[in-house]
């Protein structure tokens, strides 16, 4: 039967309802279209156009752009999202049913009806069975009700339910935090590293210049007649083999700036400049702390130790929910309900035809195969691994720590004995130089004295920035923040 064929006092509710429907999906499919245009742009780091750019700003730029930061963070809202669904366990379920409409038509029929037939010799009626014809009929009921679901316990699963979501909202928030730590770390090393390679092109350009100093020296010498004309061929000789040394530093300059820029998300080729925050002169480095010291600063602040405690922390709660199956679950039910025959009867007369219902339902599940036992048994052994896990990454951060520590104080040690032997050097070169003047000494005592100067001011500068990239690595293992120190 079409639309078309029912009585008018039905057609115009269903045309209204049918006109609120479309309504709500256009009203709601731009809303989703506005909140997609205003709310899915991502902000995108940009670096400076000119000038230096810090150690604070190399890791903003550098987190603002890194992938696995950008999938942590979603990471977060969807186990926002699913922290918001778990309330849907206590939460009761409400249904409308705005009209509901029943027609019902049947055709003529013949059936076979028990009639007087005639009567017997003794009076009495005789019946039998006799075709009867029954006309079609047609008959169209209406109804509206409201029923409410309201669960009442399940054996504590819906709240733990909850508690679980929240702890994986933090988890994934800590996984955010962890990554940009990570990031961070990676860029204070190509960030030190390149202020390393820098620096030793410093001194390879120093030795540059002090050999082509004694070039000219020698040579002049040589017009003299004060040296012979060996002397000259070893200079330059000396000469060209630091000048090939120096380029090879420009060559790692140039390398650590790509590897820098790539850390970073920029393109290798960008042109990029940076700060040098390491303090050049004799200052020797503080003493670094102990690993009792550390330790519980890393147990406290490491954010990947807080999130697999709180993934011990979910696991347990997973058994819980997992036992909670062998417990009663109790569930409370309310209905509303109207019906009529007549349309203007199901939204009118509401003192009339209605109906309303109260129930309690307390149910237990006896038996479901192996599947809750099983479930039990799952979320046991994922508690032992997942506690299994945390000491794990425990020891390997007692380890990194321990590990950081002894290059700091190697490299502390280093920065106050390369003082020592620059001063020495320096003053051994000057002798070296002077003695070769006045014709006691050779030219080789001057070459072995610039490798010396050379080496231990290498030294120096290779200690100062491993000292640093120690520090970023203790850093990271103790939980201390993302911005520089």
């Amino acid at each position: 039967m079409y639309l078309t064929d029912r009585p008018m006092s039905v057609i115009r509710p269903v045309r209204s309802l049918f006109g609120v429907c479309v309504m709500l999906l256009i009203l709601g499919s731009s809303a989703g279209a506005i909140e997609s245009q205003g709310g899915g742009q991502e902000k995108t780091a940009v670096p400076p156009a000119s000038g230096k750019l810090t150690l604070a700003q190399c890791i903003e730029i550098a987190i603002n752009r890194n992938s696995q930061v950008l999938i942590a963070q979603r990471q977060v809202e969807s186990s926002q999202a699913l922290a918001y669904s778990s309330w849907s366990g206590i939460m009761p379920t409400v249904n409308a049913s705005i009209l509901n409409v029943n027609h019902n038509r049947s055709g003529d029929r013949i059936v076979q009806q028990n009639a007087p037939i005639g009567r017997a010799p003794d009076g009495s009626v005789i019946y039998g069975r006799v075709p009867t014809s029954q006309p079609g009929s047609s008959l169209t009921n209406y109804s509206s009700g409201l029923s409410v679901s309201q669960p009442l316990y399940d054996g504590g699963r819906w709240w733990r339910n909850i508690q679980q979501a929240r702890q994986n909202v933090q988890n994934s928030s800590l996984n955010v935090d962890s990554a940009e730590r990570q990031v961070a770390l990676t860029v204070k090393q190509q960030y030190y590293n390149l202020l390393k390679a820098m620096r030793l092109q410093e001194v390879f350009e120093e030795q540059v210049k002090l050999s082509e100093e004694q070039l000219k020296r020698s040579d002049s010498m040589y017009e003299i007649g004060s040296v012979a004309k060996v002397d000259v061929l070893q200079a330059r000789a000396n000469l060209g083999e630091v000048r090939v040394s120096l380029l090879r530093q420009q060559q790692a300059v140039l390398q650590a700036k790509a590897v820098l820029n790539t850390a970073m998300g920029l393109n290798v080729n960008a042109p990029i400049d940076i700060v040098d925050d390491v303090i050049s002169d004799a200052t020797e480095p503080p003493v670094p702390m102990t690993l009792d010291q550390a330790m519980p600063d890393a147990l406290r602040e490491n954010p990947d130790i807080r999130r697999l405690t709180g993934s011990v922390e979910s696991a347990k709660l997973s058994v819980k929910i997992a036992r909670g199956a062998l417990l009663p679950s109790v569930n409370g039910s309310l209905g509303y309900q109207r019906f009529s025959s007549e349309l203007n009867r199901v939204y009118g007369n509401f003192g009339k035809n209605w109906t309303v219902s109260f129930g309690l339902n307390m149910s237990l599940n006896v038996l479901n195969g192996t599947q809750t036992y099983a479930n039990i048994d799952r979320t046991q052994a994922d508690l032992l691994v997942a506690e299994e896990n945390l000491e794990l990454l425990k020891r390997s951060t007692a380890l990194d720590i321990k590990q950081a520590l002894l290059n700091l104080e190697t490299a502390r040690q280093v920065v106050t004995l390369s003082n020592e032997t620059i001063l020495a050097s320096e003053e051994g070169l000057r002798l070296a130089q002077e003695r070769y003047r006045v014709g006691s000494g050779t030219l080789l005592d001057i070459f072995n004295a610039q490798v010396i100067l050379a080496r231990a001011k290498s030294n120096l500068v290779t200690a100062q920035y491993d000292y640093k990239i120690a520090q970023a690595a203790l850093d990271k293992a103790t939980g201390r923040p993302v911005k520089e120190r």
